[in-house]
């Protein structure tokens, strides 16, 4: 995968300073988003924290950042949560971290593995963690990339919204043709609200 220093400001120009939600249809689809952000992250000399709390990025590293320069490797962080831990204790981490681009992966996990006192209390945390996450993204210009499949829940401290809801813009993600199609479905992102790039 060739990906330009231009491709990559397209990319995360508009999403510096947001928190966006990527909705992607399977597992296929997700390892390329996974590893095009990436190559788009390299190809700038971005800082990027992952928060895997699903382990997708640390079990698939091998295929996610092959082909990177060695440096561009390094620059990458894949936090994963501690076994037995709390995720309220892990994701404080986050805003201790300095890097441009901050990826969660994923808000479906991430649900479902708050502390489960009742549907409403996990919808309350969900929200208030994606509503932390948009403030440090606000001040320190950071573009905070959640990531989660397209099967959503409904968060009942919302009102009954959809989990994508909470952050400030949601794309969809799909693979067509050696290519990765992202397509604005809330929020103003990119000029033409989309992006693609080519995965060869």
């Amino acid at each position: 995968m060739s990906l330009s220093a231009q491709q990559a400001q397209r990319f995360f120009g508009p999403l510096a300073g947001k928190t966006t939600t990527f909705l992607v249809g399977d597992r296929r689809t997700n390892l390329s988003f996974a590893r095009c952000v990436a190559f788009l992250a390299a190809a700038e000399g971005r800082r990027c924290t992952v928060f895997d709390a699903d382990g997708f990025y640390s079990s698939n590293a091998g295929e996610i950042l092959s082909g990177l320069p060695q440096a561009a490797s390094d620059s990458i962080s894949i936090r994963v949560p501690k076994p037995g831990s709390s995720l309220e204790s892990e994701l404080p981490a986050l805003f201790r971290s300095d890097s441009q681009v901050i990826i969660l992966e994923s808000l479906n996990t991430l649900h479902h593995l708050f502390s489960p006192a009742g549907a409403g209390s996990r919808g309350r945390k969900l929200a208030f963690a994606v509503a932390a996450l948009s403030t440090l993204a606000r001040s320190n210009g950071s573009a905070c990339l959640l990531v989660m499949y397209r099967r959503e829940k409904v968060v009942r401290s919302r009102g009954g919204g959809s989990i994508s809801s909470l952050s400030d813009a949601a794309v969809y993600v799909e693979e067509v043709d050696s290519e990765l199609r992202m397509r604005c479905e809330r929020g103003d992102i990119w000029p033409d609200g989309a992006f693609s790039a080519s995965l060869t």
